[in-house]
């Protein structure tokens, strides 16, 4: 499963969560708006700045444009 780490308002997040929703693959959404979540994809990914950030594994993919990168791969 994948985690995806987004806020609400962000249309970057919004279409990364559609194109996982569109091929039916899992993640769980992580709304970095909660304090404890943005500590974590601090420590997860030190100095990204940009959101969404998708994790695999505990592994980064990226952001929106990675992940459309790596479903071609996979």
């Amino acid at each position: 499963m994948l985690d995806v780490y987004t806020r609400p308002t962000c249309i970057w997040c919004i279409r990364a969560k559609e194109l996982l929703n569109s091929k039916g693959i899992p993640f769980k959404n992580l709304d970095i708006n909660d304090d404890e979540l943005r500590k974590e994809l601090k420590v997860k990914a030190p100095g990204i700045k940009t959101i969404p950030q998708i994790f695999k594994d505990g592994k980064r993919i990226g952001g929106y444009e990675d992940l459309v990168e790596y479903l071609k791969d996979h």
